[in-house]
């Protein structure tokens, strides 16, 4: 079976771009099940095609952006090219217009279409601003998919919601076996308050406003048992707005905010923290939660980000994203100190077992399947 991943960009597994490294990791683990999988890219600054070898395991096909349905369009003229000899088109780009035109391209070229949203319209700024005007677009593209992968059940429904009415399949975001550290040793904690850690991008719909506002909810004498560090780029001086937020509230002793993180440092972050949360609304197995449970990490997490299915795995405390039930969590987690290091290896267990990219590859190639036939 050939299957061609269409991405925007050069799927760099290593930046703060998720989908980039989603589909880097199921490339990878798709060609060890013996699958032709390519990565074919859309490229800014592409001007005729070339071939970018990422590594040793990935290669990446650049195409210059499709502007226009008509004229030259290089990665079309592949498709249509090499269309016999493809089994499935399998999208993973967002609110690009050149999604539209290669995908109505290759049906034309009798080629079948999987798209995975990444979570995207199911989170609120999907329909605001300017997005509510490309909501007939994007409808348009995920009907006139064969499935759509949904990466819980949660953004299913959200789908649903949105508009798409077309058959679906659920595989959920994982870790490939290489990134799971080596078990750290046990070592006596120093004193001081617990250090929870937050990794992305900072951006209004992250949900980071409840996270502060919780804190300034709990007791003085929690407040002072708590360091959340927030790690990661900056988006539209949503930096400065949580800053702000935090001084208003008298919490700002309780937050240190820090830019990106990667390689190395990211690595000694997420070694160094005691536990990790993420109080979004609409991330679904978000890659930063999936690296603090390699980390042996417990978390805590709001529910709809994917985790209820493992509730009887007891590695994280669940929340509704609203502050009062953020605080609520946050107290019961700090009583539960005991149970920490057990729950970190559960976390970590969880990834070994479950959400690691061979075992999500399989699910996913089965999909594949079943598509095609």
């Amino acid at each position: 079976m050939r299957v061609i991943h269409i991405v925007h960009g050069r799927a760099n597994p290593n930046g703060h771009n998720g989908i980039s490294r989603v589909v880097y990791h199921l490339n990878r683990a798709e060609k060890a099940l013996g699958i032709a999988s390519e990565i074919w890219a859309v490229t800014d600054d592409a001007r005729e095609p070339y071939s970018f070898r990422r590594d040793d395991d990935v290669s990446v096909e650049c195409f210059p952006r499709v502007r226009l349905p008509f004229g030259g369009n290089p990665i079309i003229d592949r498709l249509k090219d090499e269309a016999g000899e493809i089994d499935l088109i399998h999208f993973h780009m967002i609110w690009f217009l050149d999604k539209n035109i290669i995908a109505n391209a290759a049906r034309k070229a009798g080629l079948r279409i999987v798209a995975t949203p990444h979570g995207t319209y199911a989170k609120p700024y999907a329909r605001s601003g300017k997005r509510r005007f490309a909501r007939p677009v994007e409808r348009l593209f995920l009907n006139s998919s064969d499935a759509v992968h949904a990466i819980t059940p949660e953004e299913e429904r959200r789908l649903r919601n949105y508009g798409y009415r077309g058959p679906t399949f659920q595989a959920p975001n994982g870790l490939s076996l290489e990134e799971i550290p080596p078990l750290p040793v046990p070592q006596n904690r120093p004193g001081g308050p617990v250090r929870f850690l937050w990794i992305g991008v900072k951006r209004p719909e992250k949900n980071l406003d409840a996270l502060i506002k919780a804190v300034s909810l709990l007791p003085r004498g929690r407040q002072r048992d708590i360091r959340v560090s927030i790690m990661g780029p900056d988006f539209k001086r949503t930096e400065a707005r949580l800053h702000m937020l935090a001084g208003k509230l008298g919490v700002q002793g309780s937050f240190d905010f820090c830019g990106a993180v990667y390689g190395a440092d990211k690595r000694h972050a997420l070694s160094k923290a005691d536990a990790f949360i993420l109080p979004s609304q609409n991330e679904v197995f978000a890659l930063a939660m999936l690296d603090a449970m390699a980390f042996a990490k417990p978390c805590l997490v709001s529910h709809g980000c994917g985790y209820e299915q493992f509730s009887d795995k007891d590695f994280f405390v669940g929340f509704r994203p609203e502050p009062r039930d953020i605080a609520r969590a946050l107290d019961e987690f700090l009583e539960r100190r005991e149970e920490w290091p057990q729950m970190g290896l559960r976390a970590r267990g969880v990834i070994e077992t479950h959400l690691n990219w061979p075992v999500i590859a399989r699910q996913i190639v089965r999909h594949y399947r079943e598509v095609v036939a």
